[in-house]
Parts: structure tokens; sequence; C-alpha cells
């Protein structure tokens, strides 16, 4: 295996604010650290990413961070003007009411205090979010789009500021569970994709096309496999660790969608049309449903691609800090991985299939691609957790700066701790799914509407 030390490190991604002078910005400044409200969607039976990404504030931040997981009416009976700033997380979504209401929605606007929003599929409610910032004062947008793409979709919006930012970053707790020999894997390869609407474009297709094509090929070649895409093949929390653990490599493609859709008409118009013609039948081969194509050149036709969204996934950054190889269609990656060092790339008509087959065979060659990505990917700072909050602390100093700062009250913040009690949990990866019956009492729970009663029963 070569020796990789003196290997310069994968360039950072593209922030406006590196996280080295985020963290010397941060270690300069002497002002007393700000009070900030983080709202949020906390919920560690789903995907363990997000909870990752909440963590990721407590635990890192320099200003004092109050994590508050509601939806709907998050700010009833929260007193804003305690906190020098707001921060809503993507785990919600300020333009939709369900998540947000309209009460809260005025409340944040009458907030004097700085105000930030973190938004990820930003091809969705375009138009809806951008009418809600406005409408809400707010002061900053973490993006995942970069600069030049984000000045297309957030440039009009009136003393706006954005900052890019990665989609998820490698999560500290996996980088720590030991390799389990390739040998000793059950599965060469494995995936769990998920079927996109057609309105996504190409860039939704890919993450269907590149499982059911490797799993086409890998019988010709003696490879194994484990692939689904269908929501009950879905995996979280410790299932979902030890499938990554459990195989030689997994498939991955670029995230994001190939299409925005700023007035919601793309995605309204292709989902109707195509559930009114649909025909199921018990025997598929009598079934109809529209293709694709006529869907495209009916209702998105030369609107794919016209702002680019491709990125890397978290998925990605977990599978190689579980020590796991990545099968990946050619792409950018956000700048992370290199084709090759990092990752085996795989053609997108699969034209190579027996390349990556013969890699497969190599274990000394998957072994080395693998050290290469956790050693220069995984153990790199520039893509944890902490270097995404060094650049939030340093971007929502500036955005709090010459506003008159809160007064420091322990009661009121006694208070806000019992009227909303948080606990974070730790290691998020290792949740055990709930069960079938807890499934089946969640789901009535929310057809029933009462969500909201069902928390406050369990607070007590």
């Amino acid at each position: 295996m070569k020796d990789t030390n003196d290997r310069p490190r994968p360039p950072l991604p593209a922030h406006d604010v590196s996280p080295e002078q985020a963290l010397e910005n941060a270690l300069k400044s002497e002002a007393r650290p700000l009070r900030i409200l983080l709202a949020c969607n906390y919920d560690p039976a789903n995907a363990a990413t997000v909870c990752d990404h909440i963590n990721a504030f407590a635990r890192y931040s320099r200003h004092d961070v109050r994590v508050l997981s509601r939806v709907g009416e998050i700010f009833d009976d929260v007193k804003l003007e305690t906190f020098d700033a707001v921060v809503i997380h993507y785990s919600l979504f300020l333009a939709v009411e369900g998540f947000v209401g309209p009460r809260s929605r005025r409340a944040l606007a009458a907030f004097r205090g700085a105000k930030a929003v973190f938004i990820q599929d930003e091809y969705r409610f375009v138009n809806a979010t951008l009418e809600a910032l406005e409408a809400c004062g707010v002061d900053l947008v973490f993006t995942c789009l970069g600069p030049a793409e984000a000045e297309q979709v957030y440039g009009k919006a009136t003393g706006l500021r954005t900052q890019q930012v990665l989609t998820g970053y490698v999560p500290q707790w996996l980088t720590q569970y030991p390799p389990v020999p390739l040998a000793a894997r059950k599965t060469m390869v494995g995936y769990r994709g998920r079927t996109y609407p057609a309105w996504h474009g190409e860039q939704g297709r890919e993450k269907i096309r590149i499982g059911k094509l490797f799993k086409r090929d890998a019988k010709r070649f003696g490879i194994s496999t484990d692939i689904a895409w269908s929501e009950r093949s879905r995996l979280y929390g410790r299932d979902w660790v030890k499938f990554i653990r459990n195989c030689q490599a997994v498939l991955a493609v670029e995230s994001g969608a190939s299409v925005f859709d700023f007035d919601g008409a793309v995605a309204a118009r292709t989902e109707s049309f195509a559930a009114l013609i649909e025909r199921p039948h018990p025997i598929p081969a009598l079934a109809r449903k529209p293709s694709y194509e006529m869907l495209r050149d009916r209702f998105f036709a030369g609107r794919e691609d016209q702002i680019d969204i491709a990125q890397i996934s978290p998925r990605v950054f977990e599978a190689i800090a579980l020590r796991t190889l990545i099968i990946a269609y050619p792409g950018r990656y956000s700048g992370v991985m290199e084709p090759w060092r990092h990752y085996v790339p795989l053609d997108k008509d699969h034209g190579n299939m027996a390349q990556v087959a013969a890699v497969l065979r190599d274990p000394d060659r998957v072994a080395e691609i693998i050290t290469n990505a956790y050693a220069e990917i995984a153990l790199n700072p520039a893509y944890s957790y902490g270097a995404m909050i060094a650049v939030f602390d340093t971007r929502i100093g500036e955005a709090a700066e010459g506003r008159p700062r809160v007064a420091i009250s322990d009661r009121a913040d006694a208070k806000f701790r019992k009227a909303f009690p948080f606990m974070a949990i730790d290691n998020p990866h290792e949740i055990r799914p709930p069960g079938p019956a807890l499934r089946l009492a969640r789901a009535a729970v929310r057809r029933l509407g009462l969500e909201g009663p069902a928390r406050r029963l369990l607070r007590r």
C-alpha cells in the first residue's frame, strides 16, 4: 500500500469563510457568547444525519445554544426577546405552515435579533421560501448552493446574505467503529435507494438507475449484492450502520435534483398527471404508468441543469467513516473525493463494469482506496461538524453585530428548559429502529392529529 502521509488534503468546500479562518476569528473574539435559539424537528428514529447536524450546534459552538424541537406553531409560549439570535434548522420548512405556522412566522418577523435559516432540498418551494425569508426578515441563509448558484436563487432577496455549507459532515462517532475485515463481510456491494418523482430529472433517476443496472450486471461477474430501493427496505440507526459495515462496497451518486421548481407548478402538474393516468393492475405487464420521457417532454423539457445543486451526500461520509469502499458515478462530489483514490468510478452506462469487478476481487486494492478515503476525508478536520460550526459561529456573529444584546437571566433560562425540555442522543447511529407496534401507533397518532397532546403527555 502506498504511503499517503505526505499527500495534500483534498480541497475545502467552497465556504465564503474557511473553517480555519472561522476558528481563528472565534478565538480572537472576546465578546460574550450569543444566546441562540435553534428551532428544529429532532427525530432520532429518522435519519441519524439530521440528529448529527442538530447535535453539532450545542456540542461545538462557542455560543450558548438552546434547542427547541417542535413543528407547527413552534414559537408559541417562547419568549424570543430573551435570545440574541434565532436559527431555523433544515428539518423545518419555513415556507410550509405545517412546519412553521403563521403565528410563529409573525413572531419571527417581529424578532429584532439576528435571524438565520439552514436550507436543504432547495429545488422545492423556491418562491414560497423566498417570500417567507423576506417576510420574516431573515439575515442569513446557510445554503448547499455555490456562490454563483446562490446568487441565481437568493440574489433578489433584500438584505439577505448566504453562506455555502455541505449537506452533512463526517459523524465522529462512526470513525471510532473498528473496521470489519473484508473477508468477514457478508455482501460485496450494497445499496439502498429511493424512488423520486419524475420532475427531479435525470439526477433523481440516477439514484435508482445505479442500483437496478448494478444488480442486473452483478450476476455475470459473480458479485453478491444487497440492493433495494423501496421505502420498506430503508434502513435507519443501528440497522444502517450494521448494513454498511457488512458490505465491502456501497454504491453512491451525487445528491440533489436536476430541476428547480420555483413556483411549484412543475411538481404539481407532473405528479397530478402521472397519478390520473396511472392504471394499476395485479399483473405488472398489464399495468400502465406514464414514462419518464412522456412526463419530461410535457412538463419540464429544457428545465434541467439550469442551476447546479449536485453535491456529496451525508451517506457517502458515513460509508467512508465506517471504512467501506465507495463505487460511484463520476462527479465533483463537492470537491471532496478523487476517483480511483477515494472511490471507484462507475461509468453511467456501466460500461466499465468489468474494471469495477476486477477491483472488487483485489482485496489489497480495495483496502488501499478505503484507507485513503478514511485518512484523507473521514479524519480531515475540514469535513468535521466542528468545521461547519466554526463557520456558523463567525457568520451568526457578523449578523448580530450592532444589535442590542439580551440581558443574561438564569431564571429565564431555567424556565425555558423546564417548558421545552430537550435531550440529545449522543450517537443517533446506535438507535434501534421502532418495532411494528410502535410504527403503527405513531401512524395512528399522526392520522388522528394527536401529535401535540402526545408530546405533552410524554413530557410529564
